[in-house]
């Protein structure tokens, strides 16, 4: 196969400041449903970090599955209403009973306080801290989406919801099982 051949991942498309949905349908770059989606794809390349600096099992394994899913809500944020069709699957209720249940195993393993946490104790807690403030940011986007936009879903602002929790109990964890000291404010 000749370079020529090769599918080039820049179309050029867009340029113009358009981007295309999950259906083809092109979509102004700055509009909230891009904002969205592109807030979770930050969020998840935060979470590949943090997964790749974890040297524990169980986060490394939690934080893949979800960005499995993260993935099935971004696809299900570029669809139109009327192309769900097109969708692999939808994010579920199963997936928030999986994440609730995911985020109690891990807390249940750590002993948090009543009392506010400065992050940066270590680099792979400090990134889980970065991802849960990119989530945090997903959050009150897909909250502006929903107020112009139908999301449809009501599966996903749940997932969201308990993905933020979700990583702050891992960054306690990791701090935990390296012996670190959480530091509080003065």
């Amino acid at each position: 196969m000749s370079p020529e051949d090769k599918k080039s991942i820049s179309t050029g498309k867009g340029d113009k400041g358009l981007t295309s949905l999950l259906d083809g349908t092109r979509t102004e770059k700055g509009s909230t449903r891009p904002e969205t989606y592109g807030t979770l794809d930050e969020a998840s390349a935060f979470i590949g970090l943090a997964r790749s600096k974890s040297r524990l099992p169980l986060v490394r394994k939690t934080l893949l599955e979800v960005q499995n899913r993260i993935y099935l809500i971004n696809s299900e944020l570029a669809c139109p209403p009327e192309s769900k069709h097109l969708l692999k699957r939808p994010l579920t209720e199963q997936d928030v009973e999986w994440i609730t249940a995911a985020s109690r195993e891990i807390e249940g393993l750590v002993d948090l306080p009543p009392k506010f946490v400065i992050y940066g104790e270590m680099e792979s807690s400090a990134v889980l801290d970065v991802a849960r403030a990119v989530v945090r940011r997903a959050e009150r986007v897909l909250a502006r989406l929903e107020t112009t936009d139908e999301v449809g879903n009501s599966s996903i602002k749940a997932f969201i919801n308990r993905l933020s929790d979700l990583l702050f109990v891992l960054a306690r964890h990791e701090e935990r099982e390296a012996g670190v000291d959480l530091r509080h404010p003065e």
